[in-house]
């Protein structure tokens, strides 16, 4: 029997995110399959995919070509795809295809759905969450009709969220073959849990919004006495710089015991390994990796879990009673006429952002689902009402007892126990049988009449008003 040929798409390979999914994809796959992976750019030429890599150029970021041109420039992959296989690909793998980073790419899969070629469509982003630029790019896309084109429907068109949330959305939106692909995580060598006597707390994260840094700067506050608090990279986007330096600043000012930057100016490795714990505080994730791999290192994982997230790893056993969902402060240590406002106004940026017309009823829905008992989750509070708090816990010590305490210490039963779901079911192995699994199943099937799901559904799903952050903004 023929190995199944398969194309994987992506707008680059560039070290990190996506790319990252994608070679240890290739690798849990073991030869099974044949791919060749198809990319706006090329990979260095030492890159783990470099040799399985072409390049097609239309792929590559802010391409929005007319509709004549991205049917000329569908046929010519398909022609660059039969000519390496020497027949028709078995299974088209794309990944993003809506996030809008590239306006030839919802077009492609269009025209390949019409078509009759079988794909696998795996968002691991989407430009209705947060991406309002993103999105209308697609919407003003010279060849698409973003609701009727946007997510095809079809007996041979699945698609592969990494998470449940997506998993339940694209469901949401009538699409009916959704198959979650959870991403696949690499073990590490075996450590010995705690490592140095040192007592640090290591944030293994690009220091951007939404990993929250103002809640890791509330715990150094919180926690005792002789901590210290590591950050282990600075933001190289200039508009997260912005919202980084402020917070370093802020940090020396209270006399803070964080060490912003530490990857730069340390051994990565050897910060993990001399952390008492690992810490996440972020309130938003796509997959979740942060979630899994600190039990491979042989380190417990403190912090802010992700209900929409982390729920698909405790159902399969991962042990994570040491995190919170949510962090309740009082609004009047928040500022609550500032916190109104601050709402408000960024509700009314974002709808105004994805083109939406702005509803009062959407604010009072966002009060009523946000704030309960006189409180609200500091995750949701932006920078400067993040600020506020933690300046009044500085100001008034007694106040911090009404907080949960910090609970850092490893639990080697915890640790050794996550460390064997991680391996058994996130591991390559796991991860290469349910992609094959998949690929085989899709393979099988007849082409079935095209539809689309309503794009503007899975947008209000975005937008609703419960579920807004102002470090989202």
């Amino acid at each position: 029997m023929n190995r199944l040929a398969v194309v994987v798409i992506h707008y680059h390979l560039r070290p990190g995110g996506v790319t990252r999914v994608i070679e240890r994809a290739v690798e849990s796959l073991n030869d099974k399959v044949e791919i060749l992976c198809l990319s706006g750019e090329a990979p260095a030429p030492n890159d783990f995919l470099a040799s399985i890599t072409k390049t097609f150029q239309p792929l590559e970021y802010n391409r929005n070509p007319s509709k004549t041109e991205a049917e000329k420039w569908s046929e010519e992959l398909r022609a660059i795809a039969r000519s390496h296989f020497g027949r028709d690909p078995d299974i088209w793998h794309i990944h993003n295809h809506s996030l809008g980073k590239n306006g030839f790419v919802p077009q492609l899969v269009q025209h390949l759905a019409k078509a009759g070629c079988k794909l696998l469509l795996q968002p691991h982003d989407f430009a209705e969450d947060g991406r309002p630029d993103n999105y209308k790019r697609l919407a003003g896309n010279p060849g698409g009709e973003l609701n009727s084109a946007l997510y095809p429907e079809a007996d041979h068109v699945w698609y592969a969220p990494i998470n449940y949330r997506d998993k339940s959305f694209l469901k949401n939106i009538g699409l009916t073959h959704v198959h979650e692909l959870p991403n696949a995580v690499t073990a590490q060598p075996d450590r010995t849990a705690g490592g140095s006597p040192a007592k640090i707390i290591l944030y293994p994260a690009r220091a951007i919004r939404r990993k929250n840094i103002g809640e890791f700067l509330l715990w150094s506050l919180l926690a005792p006495e002789g901590y210290l608090f590591q950050s282990t990279l600075a933001p190289q986007n200039p508009v997260w710089r912005k919202y980084y330096d402020e917070w370093v600043q802020f940090a020396d000012e209270l006399n803070l015991p964080v060490e912003f930057d530490a990857g730069r100016k340390h051994d990565f490795p050897e910060l993990v390994q001399h952390a008492e714990a690992l810490i996440s505080t972020s309130i938003a994730e796509g997959f979740g990796l942060a979630f899994l791999e600190p039990w491979l290192e042989g380190k417990p994982l403190i912090g802010r879990k992700l209900p929409e997230i982390t729920a698909d790893f405790e159902a399969e056993g991962l042990d994570l009673s040491s995190l919170y969902s949510e962090l309740p402060v009082p609004l009047g240590w928040v500022g609550e006429p500032e916190f109104y406002s601050a709402l408000e106004s960024a509700m009314r940026r974002s709808y105004a952002a994805y083109s939406k017309a702005w509803n009062p009823a959407y604010f009072e829905e966002a009060k009523s689902a946000l704030i309960y008992d006189g409180k609200i989750d500091f995750g949701i509070l932006n920078e400067p009402l993040q600020r506020n708090v933690i300046r009044h816990l500085a100001d008034n010590p007694a106040d911090r007892s009404l907080l949960p305490p910090l609970s850092p210490r490893p639990s080697l039963p915890q640790i050794e126990h996550n460390r064997k779901i991680v391996l058994e079911r996130y591991g390559l192995e796991a991860y290469g049988n349910r992609l094959l699994q998949i690929y085989r199943e899709l393979a099988a099937l007849k082409p079935g009449e095209v539809s689309a799901a309503n794009a503007a559904d899975l947008l209000n799903l975005y937008l609703k008003p419960g579920r807004f952050n102002l470090l989202r903004t």
